[in-house]
């Protein structure tokens, strides 16, 4: 008797929880590329990065970049040797 109160109670709560879950709409391919291009400007694109840009820790030149000169202490320990 408690097993089928058990099943029917759990049926309900699994049928309520069902109804009010909603899935978003899918978008197709051919409705993304639509949307993409309904919303391309004539802009042109903006310039490339280049690769002192790209690593986005400044210029690869230590004399711009003294965050590229090793610390003292590391250059103390590896002239030190192993």
């Amino acid at each position: 008797m408690i097993t089928k109160i058990t099943a029917g109670l759990l049926a309900v709560t699994l049928l309520a929880a069902c109804e009010t879950t909603t899935t978003a709409k899918r978008t197709t391919l051919r409705e993304q590329n639509a949307a993409r291009l309904a919303s391309n400007t004539t802009e042109a694109a903006p310039p490339a990065e280049g690769p002192e840009a790209a690593i986005g820790e400044g210029p690869l030149d230590p004399v711009k970049n003294p965050a590229m000169v090793p610390s003292p202490l590391l250059r103390a320990s590896a002239i030190g040797g192993p």
